[in-house]
C-alpha cells in the first residue's frame, strides 16, 4: 500500500513538472486532495512566489471547496471543467481531476486563447 502511494506521490510530482514545460509563461503548478492538502507542487525555478506559506495553504483549501461545493450542481449544469480567476498580478486557472485540484498560476501576460490549448494538454498529462 505505502508503496503504490509512493509511486502515485511520484507521479503526481512528474505531472507537475510536465505541466509547467508546457509553457514558460506557467508559474506554479500544484496537485491536492479534495481538502486542499498539497500532494506535490513545482514553482518555475528562478520565481518568487506570491503568497506565504499560511496564504498558499488557505488558497488551496478554498479551490477544493469550490469543487467539493459545485460537485452539487453538477446533475443540473454538467461538470466544471475548470476554474478561471483573475488577479492584477497572476492569473490562477484550476482543474478538478480524478477527485484531486490541478491548481496553476500563469503570468498575466499570456494569450486568453492559449488558456483552452493548455487546458487539453494538461488534461492529457493527467490521464496517464
Amino acid at each position: 500500500m505505502a508503496e503504490n502511494l509512493s509511486k502515485l506521490n511520484a507521479q503526481y510530482k512528474t505531472n507537475c513538472k510536465r505541466i509547467l514545460e508546457l509553457s514558460s509563461k506557467i508559474r506554479y503548478v500544484g496537485v491536492t486532495n479534495k481538502f486542499g492538502r498539497t500532494i506535490a507542487g513545482q514553482l518555475r525555478i528562478g520565481l518568487t512566489p506570491f503568497l506565504q506559506t499560511e496564504e498558499m495553504r488557505n488558497e488551496l483549501f478554498v479551490h477544493s471547496m469550490i469543487y467539493n461545493i459545485r460537485k452539487n450542481y453538477e446533475k443540473s449544469i454538467g461538470e466544471t471543467e475548470f476554474i478561471f480567476i483573475s488577479n492584477k498580478k497572476v492569473d490562477i486557472i484550476s482543474f478538478y481531476i480524478d477527485e484531486l485540484v490541478y491548481y496553476i498560476t500563469i503570468d498575466k501576460n499570456i494569450d486568453k486563447n492559449e488558456l483552452y490549448s493548455l487546458n487539453q494538454q494538461i488534461r492529457a498529462i493527467t490521464k496517464l
